[in-house]
């Protein structure tokens, strides 16, 4: 008889979840619940993941058992004890708590960002009026939005709680911004959920461990329609120019609808949620206005058109090009990849797969587990941070990068030798020639077996034109196609493009960032465009972390200083021009430790002056500590 039958169905159940937990999310959330001394002590080493592109905090293997024993017998005790859960830990238990977690040092920034990922407040990153003015004032203030996307909808629920005024323009007739306008095959997410959602939204029940578009998409509606944000989206709105107008202190925005009716929005301030990723770009490639056939970016894909048995084109294999590559592949009758640069296509351990049942059950019967199971994701993640960084000495003793970074990439190269080192020209057409990291990762979704099939090509030939039927290549070959799938990218470093802004004086952005590219400070508002903020502006990205998180985290920043604004009566807020023009030199004297303008050359990361003008430089940890709360004497409140 099995140890299993010899249990009650209750306790089977308990096992059978307790023994497919993260152990070592599962001993916090029991230290934290039970305060057993016996948890704390416990060795926890740092375990490669995603090929070496991530660090996790694993607990040894020696110390499984007597965590999942403790489990049960808290499992057990719970069903016949009517005790509390008790309240989460205070600011100063979390940190200790998170050290314990840890097979390494943790900086006081990194406590004090974790501590929001823990997510134990209903808010973690709530914004409150510090003297809260008269309805009547709050009533006459105007907050208007651009894009109703993952931070339209971050600042919608933050701005409801307030109560201050506010109307989002969205030119699409759904929310969700790029999740709405992404719904090729096999789009989904390169993040882990746990990683990928709001912290004020609790136990979201995921089914995948990456969620898919449709996925991802039904979590930001049920978001929105929770806080009541539609109703105050004007949709099928784009935004042809916004302008400012000193003598009325506002900002005055021209959109158009589908049919061309123009009309004008008037507001106190206006906030660009809109994204990076928001313009699709098209490849400037000679005759591509000639092709017959099927013919359309990845963001306006044709769901009329059966591909299936046809001959099938793909220009671009980065993140989106090879993610639905193999799915393509399965149902053309022949595809052609042309590929200009080779990526770094990296395994993510269950990328495809549905989350087991096991997750929710742990998250329901195990108090703190979610909040543990989110702080692991988020501490995972900012590991590989460390592989952007130049390590100098390393260098000088003869490394490339550094020792995890060199390290990575001789892993990486064994990952291609075991998927096509039997095949020596597709083999040698797959190595990429910059550092990995250099450009952003790329996850492999079947990308090496699908490139195994007979019906698929990779060419590496340069693009000479597009013909009616088809692609001429440099080697004089013409590829028939009868459907041409461009995976290109967006306009990433032409921010906020082909909007119009004016600001003070009638300067407007183009002329602001004609020298080297756009430019912010903070990636949030710059100079000379009063009460204008930018979510995910230049040099935006921060170097790790979710997307949803950092959507919480500016919203906060941006609403701090508007309902100072509010409070004080101020008709205008704007970084002044010093405060602005010393972080970017120091920005730019950062960015010099980091690998990308040596190793990004040709990708979005780059702008046409060889900037880096989509990263930040600093770690994570310490960008979040000089966004948490803005500095008043940065800024010029008139």
């Amino acid at each position: 008889m099995s140890v299993l039958e010899e249990l009650s169905a209750e306790d089977q159940r308990a096992v059978e979840a307790i023994d497919g937990a993260d152990v070592n999310v599962l001993r916090l959330a029991l230290l934290q619940i039970t305060g057993d001394a016996a948890l704390a002590g416990m060795k926890v080493v740092k375990t490669p993941a995603r090929g070496g592109v991530l660090e996790a905090d694993t607990l040894a293997v020696e110390h499984h058992a007597e965590v999942r024993r403790a489990a049960l017998d808290y499992i057990r005790k719970s069903r016949i004890s009517s005790a509390e859960t008790p309240p989460p830990p205070s600011r100063e238990k979390a940190y200790e708590l998170m050290k314990t977690f840890s097979a390494g040092d943790i900086s006081p920034e990194e406590l004090r960002f974790g501590y929001e990922e823990l997510a134990f407040e209903d808010f973690p990153r709530q914004v409150n009026w510090q003297g809260k003015p008269p309805a009547d004032v709050i009533a006459d203030f105007e907050v208007l939005i651009i894009g109703a996307g993952i931070s339209g909808v971050a600042l919608g629920v933050t701005l409801n709680q307030l109560g201050i005024p506010y109307t989002i323009l969205e030119r699409h007739e759904g929310l969700g911004g790029t999740w709405w306008i992404n719904d090729y095959p096999d789009c989904r997410v390169d993040i882990t959920s746990y990683s990928y959602q709001f912290k004020f939204e609790k136990k979201y029940p995921w089914s995948e461990y990456y969620s898919s578009r449709d996925e991802t998409l039904k979590y930001v509606q049920h978001v929105a329609d929770k806080h009541d944000i539609a109703s105050h989206v004007n949709f099928g709105s784009e935004v042809v120019s916004a302008t400012w107008v000193e003598a009325e202190a506002k900002w005055h925005v021209a959109t158009k609808d589908a049919h061309g009716v123009e009309r004008i929005w008037v507001a106190n301030v206006l906030i660009s949620a809109a994204g990076l990723f928001a313009t699709p770009k098209l490849p400037e490639i000679a005759g591509i206005e000639t092709f017959e056939g099927a013919i359309f970016h990845t963001t306006q894909w044709d769901h009329d058109f059966d591909y299936r048995g046809k001959k099938v084109g793909l220009i671009g294999n980065g993140s989106t090009g090879s993610q639905l590559m193999p799915g393509i592949a399965q149902a053309a009758s022949e595809l052609t990849i042309f590929q200009r640069t080779a990526q770094w296509v990296m395994p993510a351990e269950n990328y495809r797969d549905a989350l087991p049942a096991d997750v929710s059950w742990l998250i329901e019967n195990i108090p703190f587990y979610w909040n543990w199971l989110c702080y692991s994701t988020f501490s995972t993640t900012c590991r590989l941070q460390e592989l952007q960084e130049y390590d100098r000495a390393w260098q000088a003793n003869g490394g490339t990068i550094s020792q995890r970074n060199d390290k990575l990439r001789a892993n990486l190269l064994k990952y291609i030798e075991s998927k096509v080192g039997d095949a020596p020209e597709l083999h040698n057409k797959l190595l990429p020639r910059f550092a990995p990291l250099g450009r952003r990762s790329v996850v492999d979704n079947g990308w090496y077996e699908a490139l195994r099939r007979e019906n698929v090509t990779l060419s590496t030939e340069n693009i000479t034109r597009i013909t009616p039927k088809g692609i001429e290549t440099s080697d004089g070959k013409h590829h028939d196609l009868d459907m041409l799938i461009l995976a290109a990218g967006f306009h990433a470093s032409r921010y906020l493009w082909p909007i119009k802004y004016v600001g003070r004086d009638g300067v407007t952005l183009e002329e602001v960032w004609a020298k080297d590219g756009p430019r912010s400070y903070l990636g949030m508002t710059l100079p000379g465009f009063p009460n204008f903020f930018i979510m995910y502006g230049p040099n935006g990205q921060p170097r790790a972390g979710g997307f949803f998180s950092w959507a919480e985290i500016w919203t906060r920043y941006i609403l701090a200083l508007i309902t100072k604004m509010i409070e004080s009566r101020s008709s205008s807020v704007e970084v002044r021009r010093e405060v602005f023009d010393d972080y970017n030199r120091e920005m730019d004297e950062e960015m010099k430790n980091l690998i990308w303008e040596n190793e990004a050359k040709g990708s979005y990361f780059l702008n046409e002056f060889g900037r880096m003008a989509i990263n930040l430089p600093w770690r994570a940890e310490k960008y979040h500590a000089m966004v948490e709360s803005p500095d008043l004497a940065d800024f010029e409140l008139r």
